[in-house]
């Protein structure tokens, strides 16, 4: 199966976010790294601030069967039970729960691949789907923020080529209302930026100077110790 369980931590270990992707062969740390630039940026302008919302590392589970899928499913959507949020899985209003059991449709949100496995009867699916939900407890292991297992894969979201860092930095720079030549012209912003690469990146000195105009490694080093 090419779906993927995704932990994405958010920068204080007490919030995080847990994804079921199907990455249709596609690059996981590129659509972790989409998703996190893109919900930062709407996050910082809805609330005017600034600076980093998650943290750079994620961890992913590869889905082997139906059954690690159903567990998966079915851990994520109790996991706010689990945690004391909520006494019900559909109390929770973050959750994708209430599209699984028809009390929702988000275009981006995928029921079919779950509830198939129950029945192709829509309304039957559901019916089973909830009961399953409710059954306390998983017959499989599933990957949790505290959990440290060799079957799971530790990512970093690292911005790994300069047309990456420069499509990364003109969103971050677009929020603020600002553009890369004006980054590069104000000493400020560019270091600020450069620093950010050094903290989120696997650039080279070399790299990172290209990306802002040319600037030399002896510079961006004196930038980054200064």
């Amino acid at each position: 199966m090419e779906t993927q369980y995704i932990l994405a931590r958010h920068c204080s270990t007490k919030h995080h976010v847990h994804l079921l992707i199907n990455d249709n062969g596609n690059d996981i740390s590129k659509i972790m790294k989409s998703i996190n630039v893109s919900y930062v940026l709407y996050f910082n302008r809805k609330y005017k601030r600034c600076g980093h919302f998650f943290q750079n590392r994620f961890r992913s589970e590869l889905i082997i069967d139906d059954t690690h899928l159903l567990e998966v499913s079915k851990y994520i959507h109790n996991n706010p039970v689990k945690a004391n949020i909520v006494k019900r899985p559909e109390a929770y209003r973050w959750s994708s729960y209430v599209d699984y059991i028809g009390n929702m449709t988000s275009e981006f949100i995928d029921i079919s691949k779950v509830l198939n496995v129950f029945s192709n009867i829509r309304s039957k699916g559901i019916e089973e789907y909830q009961h399953y939900v409710n059954k306390l407890g998983n017959t499989v292991e599933i990957l949790d923020i505290k959990d440290h297992h060799d079957s799971v894969k530790e990512n970093t979201v690292f911005i790994d080529s300069i047309n990456d860092a420069k499509e990364t930095l003109s969103y971050m720079l677009a929020d603020r209302s600002l553009s890369m030549e004006v980054c590069i012209l104000n000493k400020d912003i560019r270091n600020e930026m450069i620093r950010y690469l050094r903290k989120n990146s696997s650039l080279t000195l070399k790299e990172m100077g290209q990306v802002f105009g040319g600037i030399s490694e002896s510079r961006v080093s004196r930038i980054l110790n200064g």
